[in-house]
């Protein structure tokens, strides 16, 4: 961030005594070390692929002088009732507008060469580049955002917003959510600025800033100049540090800029980055290690905008036992899937499980009433597929139940879970490099990455259990797990609490008076266990 002068972060009662009208606008602009254009548009949505421009506003400043143009675009579809509402731009007045290819080529003229200055600039820039890209275009332009030129200005005040602005620095909005008007508020807001900043310092943070243009308003320019360009994990983080998105990369650095510099073509990524607030990584030394982590903090972090990896409560598999003649449904709740051999598939929920089962059943003219997948009237009667003649008939008779057990366990052998093959905790690195991390994995369940065998071992639990992506992820490796892994030994201690003394005897003598004996037995020493997984 640009290191401002010890003054500050803004003076009311200078900017009150100079509105920016009687600013020397002029003067200013023709102080400017290149041509400026302020631009805002109005749209129909927010999607700068779907979505389509309504309304273009801008406002040159440079050398040559001040001016503005303004345009309504004919989107040739129909605005939504609430930006009609929020906009005051109505179907009726952009019905024989221009379109916005008529009007391409001028104003890529118009905005060539020009730094191109927007409020929440991603928005504007993203919508026009695909505007122009699909009038045959290619646009390119350096991008300020004034809402990070005002964050880099003003680091210790909170909002940036353009309402916020005008409130700041006493702003004069000839209207709002109007093209031109908006445009026009972010030249005054530039005016402004300089009543508290000298020229040379505001050209030091416009270029800084431009130099950083992909980044999203709401990360300082320096926020990724340490990401390693390594294999790790990445956080996106929100307002009020809300987990936003979970990623992964062979490449960190190139990964995360990726995200910011592809989000003017996609809704999502144009979303996501509108509200990230803070980056962090972790480095995780391979691939392999970049996959587990980023499976393990989505179900930890459960981030807005991940919605695969997620923790699911409740698995279920299939399993085919001796003696049975179809498979069925086991719950992890009630099995250890890691430790439970003749298990078939990890279902996130139950129907999932049965529609793939009924797939299998499709593809390899299985009965599905012999798998208890569809009820008959009768014991005898043909289930619906052999209606069709797409079941080789072991609903009828037509075929031995075991002929049909064996084709069935054909069918679901690509689904098999591998039992986890140790006696306990494993700690595996993926090259032999000694540098690499240690994973640490038990029962297909990854517990965490550690730099040494002797921190590894403290990451151990006795809770771990089954997880479908873990498993995903290292069964395609075991062989190479069983050949490298280290197994853990774990030294857990117990205390054992020694038993309650028994209760007194009453002892009867023969003299008349009888006396009570109280046996105390002596307390055992505490004794510690140590238990080898």
């Amino acid at each position: 961030m640009t290191t401002m002068p010890d003054h500050p972060t803004y003076m009311p009662e200078r900017l009150a005594s100079r509105d920016a009208g009687t600013l020397d606008a002029h003067a200013l602009a023709a102080a400017l070390t290149r041509p400026i254009v302020f631009v805002d548009l109005e749209t129909t949505g927010a999607d700068a692929q779907r979505d389509r421009i309504t309304e273009i506003g801008v406002v040159e400043v440079g050398p040559d002088g001040i001016h503005e143009w303004d345009t309504l675009i004919d989107p040739q579809a129909s605005i939504p009732p609430f930006i009609q509402g929020m906009t005051g731009i109505t179907d009726d007045m952009v019905r024989g507008q221009p379109t916005f290819e008529s009007i391409a080529e001028s104003l890529a003229e118009r905005l060539q060469g020009r730094l191109f200055v927007a409020h929440n600039a991603r928005f504007d820039y993203g919508f026009l580049k695909n505007a122009f890209r699909r009038a045959g275009i290619t646009f390119r332009a350096d991008v300020l955002c004034t809402v990070r030129l005002s964050r880099s200005l003003f680091p210790s005040v909170e909002r940036h917003g353009l309402d916020a602005l005008i409130a700041r620095f006493g702003l004069t909005p000839k209207g709002r959510h109007r093209a031109l008007a908006d445009a026009e508020l972010l030249w005054q807001f530039w005016q402004k600025i300089h009543d508290v900043y000298s020229v040379d310092l505001v050209e030091s943070a416009v270029k800084s800033l431009v130099k950083h243009a992909s980044l999203p308003a709401g990360l300082t320019e320096t926020a990724l100049d340490d990401v390693p360009d390594r294999p790790g994990v990445y956080l996106f983080f929100g307002d009020q540090d809300a987990p936003l998105y979970v990623g992964k990369s062979i490449h960190l650095r190139q990964r995360i800029r990726a995200h910011f510099s592809g989000d003017h073509s996609h809704e999502k990524e144009m979303r996501l980055a509108r509200g990230v607030r803070r980056v962090e990584w972790r480095e995780t030394g391979g691939e392999v290690g970049a996959l587990l982590l980023e499976a393990h903090l989505v179900k930890a972090l459960q981030p807005l905008h991940n919605q695969l990896l997620r923790q699911n409560t409740e698995l279920f598999s299939w399993e085919l036992a001796a003696g049975l003649s179809a498979p069925r449904l086991r719950s992890d709740r009630h099995i250890n899937f890691s430790r439970h051999a003749g298990l078939y598939g990890a279902f996130g929920s139950r129907a999932a499980a049965q529609a793939r089962l009924r797939e299998l059943a499709d593809e390899h003219q299985l009965c599905l009433a012999t798998l208890m997948l569809e009820a008959t009237s009768h014991r005898g009667n043909p289930c619906f597929a052999r209606q069709l003649h797409r079941c080789a008939g072991a609903c009828t008779g037509d075929e031995a139940r075991a002929s049909h057990r064996e084709r069935t366990m054909s069918a679901i052998a690509a689904l098999a879970l591998q039992p986890w093959p140790f006696d306990g905790a494993i700690a595996w690195r993926e090259t032999d490099d000694a540098g690499h991390p240690w994973h640490v994995i038990e029962d297909w369940c990854y517990l965490g990455t550690a730099p040494t065998l002797e921190d590894a071992a403290k990451l151990q639990s006795d809770a771990a259990r089954f997880d479908a992506d873990t498993y995903q992820i290292l069964a395609p490796r075991l062989q190479d797990l069983k050949a490298t892994a280290v197994p853990l030994v774990a030294t857990r201690t117990l205390v054992l609490t020694p038993p309650e003394p028994p209760a007194p005897k009453r002892t009867t003598q023969a003299s008349p008076s009888a006396t009570t004996r109280r046996t105390s037995a002596a307390s055992p020493d505490q004794q510690t266990l140590a238990l080898f997984s």
